[in-house]
């Protein structure tokens, strides 16, 4: 096989309507799938397992599948329930006979432990590794028609014992070296390879993954296909390692791959950014809308806004990327954008006062121009270029207006003297102006210059912010922090650590109100809609309710009514409890009958001849 190789992935038996096939292209030995649960990567590798079958050349397919260790859980766990502490340890078996002869086809450890009992040179090069990096030994052997497998130390002089009392994580480790070693196979599929294994032993099966990767013509090597969520088994070193990995979204949707021969991934920039790409930047490649901030402080101060206000960023499909050095935010836009993501920035005032090149990454977009033009203006970028310029202008010309405000700004008092002094005029008046408000301004001279500018700058950042871009007007994070102290300015990730271990004793609408400027750029990557158990519960809260209400009499008791909603609505009405009241007219007072569910505006007071839609949704808060 030569790369690049196209190959039409067939779906139709994946069970979903409409799902016909997908294209993919390989580029090399290794081809990997990366997307969120849900997003049609073990279906596409199902999918290749037959579709690679006309490639094969007489090697066969191999898929393995995530749930692996399945057909030996029922040794090493109570699986059912009546073990009674008596697991089944030493009667751990890997098949029979007869079994052997599919052992390509079996998707499981049985696969595997059956390839060790037949191929005894992939036996020995799995025993090498055992036991010169993890003190181990292993032997296979055929009891009564049934293949088992027994570990020992090598370190200790201990007998023997049962695989089932082994980790998991080494169990998982043979499996997949078995199959790697297999020069039968010529197609290897494996859906999460680091299921069980920490990070050391994840690196170290990928290095031998890579060892083995290749042209099925080639002898012993094998194509491999991954899907997994661990950034262990990515490596990216250049533009062509990246073409290899395929971006899932959807299952309807087509996979995205980059081509590595057009022009953008030829630049000098994006080949260097790949060069270097560290954790932080492969976790981002997980994620579908990346947070990009400029530094380690800021990735702190999101994430930690993020915990306290329960916005679910990552599950919700963002990842808060910290890039350092401004100037390579540019190259990791165009980057993120070019496999199909969706980045947007948290940058400090300087990434407006500077300059414009940030923020033309986002006025370029369709949608700004869509917004310009709107608002009466002839493209977005015109409109930026034609405001930073006016902004310039007005700080070189009238910086004396303003200067006695902005020379208290930090950007003023820790400027470089070895830089323009514009630079930092324009800094720390910019981040003055945004703060000041109308009254304030009309005191500096040529407020109404001033005044023009503020509200031109306020409408460039509206429109900036609806399509991902957010400027810190403050200035940088550490303008934002209440409790951090002198260390704001020289340890700056422990600054920002100090400052949001007083998250948790602050209050809700303090913390919204003070880092509404970070917090309305991490609710724009996350798009999540917030968890609400209180509407989880309304409509089973009104089916129980309303017949309560329609049987609810002088004579009536609570548990009458109860029994009557436990006969209508079995267990589900054990989450609540009812009490009458009469005050001035019959009660119904609904209490909530687990800690489990956190919802406010229990009990609940509801009026016999009331709507108990609006008395519900009104004390609920909905």
């Amino acid at each position: 096989m030569d790369f690049p190789t196209i190959i039409e992935i067939n779906l139709r038996s994946s069970g979903i309507p409409g799902l016909t096939s997908q294209t993919i292209t390989i580029y090399g030995g290794i081809t990997t799938f990366l997307g969120p649960n849900g997003s049609g990567k073990t279906q596409l590798l199902r999918g290749l397992k037959s579709s690679t079958s006309a490639f094969a050349s007489g090697k066969k397919v191999r898929y393995i599948s995530s749930g692996r260790l399945g057909p030996a859980e029922t040794f090493r766990s109570d699986y059912d329930g009546h073990r009674g502490g008596a697991i089944l340890y030493d009667q751990a078996s890997y098949g029979t006979k007869d079994q052997v002869k599919r052992r390509h086809s079996v998707e499981t450890i049985l696969g595997d432990i059956a390839s060790l009992s037949e191929r005894p040179d992939i036996l020995i090069k799995v025993q090498e590794r055992l036991k010169k990096l993890f003190n181990r030994d292993l032997r296979v052997d055929w009891d009564g028609g049934n293949l088992r497998l027994y570990f020992s130390r090598v370190d200790r002089d201990l007998n023997e014992y049962s695989s089932a009392r082994e980790a998991s994580g080494l169990l998982h480790l043979v499996a997949i070296l078995a199959a790697l070693y297999d020069d039968d196979v010529g197609y290897t599929l494996i859906d999460e390879p680091e299921v069980s294994l920490h990070p050391q032993l994840q690196s170290f099966l990928y290095q031998e993954m890579v060892k083995v990767a290749g042209s099925p013509n080639i002898k012993g090597k094998k194509l491999i296909f991954l899907s997994t969520h661990s950034t262990e088994f990515i490596n990216l070193q250049s533009v062509d390692d990246l073409a290899s990995i395929v971006f899932c979204s959807d299952i309807h949707s087509d996979p995205v791959q980059i081509d590595p021969t057009i022009g953008e991934f030829r630049n000098r920039k994006i080949k260097a950014l790949l060069s270097r790409m560290g954790q932080e930047h492969k976790l981002a490649l997980f994620c579908e809308r990346p947070l990009l901030v400029e530094g380690p402080s800021d990735q702190i101060i999101c994430s930690g806004l993020s915990r306290r206000l329960d916005l679910n960023t990552e599950a919700a499909g963002s990842q808060i990327l910290p890039v350092t050095g401004k100037g390579q935010m540019p190259a990791v836009i165009k980057l993120m954008r070019l496999l199909g993501k969706t980045p947007s920035v948290l940058s400090d005032s300087d990434g407006f006062a500077d300059g414009i090149d940030l923020i033309n990454c986002f006025t370029t977009l369709s949608k700004a121009n869509e917004i310009a033009t709107a608002k009466g203006h002839r493209n977005a970028q015109q409109f930026a270029k034609s405001i930073y310029s006016d902004f310039s202008q007005i700080i070189t010309d009238h910086w004396g207006d303003i200067s006695h405000l902005a020379m208290s700004h930090q950007y003023w008092i820790n400027r470089d003297l070895e830089k323009e002094e514009i630079i930092a005029q324009k800094r720390s008046a910019f981040s003055t102006l945004l703060t000041m408000d109308s009254d304030a301004i009309r005191k500096l001279n040529n407020s109404d210059l001033w005044l023009n500018m503020k509200a031109r700058l306020d409408s460039l950042l509206e429109l900036l912010s609806s399509i991902g871009c957010f400027v810190l007007k403050k200035g940088t994070i550490e303008s934002y922090y209440l409790n951090a102290g002198n260390l704001a300015n020289e340890e700056k990730p422990n600054a920002a650590a100090h400052e949001i271990s007083h998250f948790p004793e602050m209050d809700i609408a303090d913390i919204k109100n003070v880092f509404k400027d970070i917090i309305v750029a991490i609710v724009f990557a996350a798009q999540a809609k917030e968890i609400n158990e209180a509407e989880a519960i309304r409509d089973m809260l009104l089916a129980i309710v309303s017949p309560a209400l329609a049987n609810l009499s002088e004579n009536s008791t609570a548990e009458e009514l109860m029994r009557s909603a436990k006969s209508l609505f079995g267990n589900k009405s054990s989450l609540f409890s009812f009490k009458i009241e009469n005050n001035n007219g019959l009660i119904l007072s609904v209490h909530l009958s687990t800690s489990i569910l956190q919802v406010e505006g229990f009990p609940l007071k509801i009026p016999v001849d009331s709507n108990p839609i609006t008395v519900i949704n009104l004390q609920l808060n909905l």
